[in-house]
């Protein structure tokens, strides 16, 4: 590798280096330059009447469990959901205010659950990229010395090309990530229309 290409590999480390500057102090392998919440309580986003997160009795009632299902999911836009909360009120009569709560308990911890598995698999992710921009160092760091040592050889080829594959696969990931940094808030941005809905309509 000549010297200047060198240097231009240098430059693009600078730029694989941002990712360890943009991230928490205290936790290295988060991606995102979202600030990491790592749990969601529920009163954060609920002042009503008191929700036993742990009953299952909603498994049992077809109702629920299909409003259940809407709530929880997320390619469900949030209006069919407060339209389905408001025709449950409707429809379910005298018992639909207790139902409603089973309801949004079952689905705040069902979303709260998928909030957790997005936690986990970006931290997994965060740890990979994080291996991979120090790998990327210590490739540039032989391709300037065989640029210094004006070295050519096969193996400083194959070098080279490990490195510009490196450079590819870490900048591809850290263009996809950006989207499932959303991830978490989107969730948490559900969860609080849900629970608005349900207490608007108890």
């Amino acid at each position: 590798m000549h010297a200047r290409a060198a240097l231009a590999v240098a430059a693009i480390i600078v730029s694989a280096q941002a990712f360890a500057q943009g991230r928490p102090k205290t936790d290295p392998d988060w991606p995102c330059h979202q600030v990491k919440t790592p749990t969601l309580s529920l009163a954060s986003v609920w002042a009503g009447p008191d929700i036993d997160l742990n009953s299952e009795a909603w498994r049992d009632d077809p109702a629920v469990a299909d409003l259940v299902a809407k709530m929880t999911e997320r390619r469900v836009p949030i209006e069919d959901v407060e339209k389905a909360i408001s025709a449950f009120k409707t429809n379910e009569g005298a018992a639909a205010n207790a139902r409603l709560l089973q309801a949004f308990g079952a689905a705040f911890e069902e979303l709260t659950q998928q909030r957790s598995q997005i936690l986990a698999g970006l931290d997994r992710f965060g740890r990979k990229q994080r291996e991979l921009a120090d790998r990327i160092r210590a490739e540039n760091q032989v391709a300037l010395n065989a640029a210094d040592g004006n070295k050519t050889g096969q193996a400083d080829e194959q070098a080279r090309q490990r490195l510009e594959w490196d450079l590819r696969v870490f900048d591809d990931r850290r263009r996809t990530i950006s989207y499932v940094c959303e991830s978490p808030l989107l969730i948490e941005q559900r969860i609080g229309a849900i629970a608005r809905a349900v207490q608007q309509t108890l």
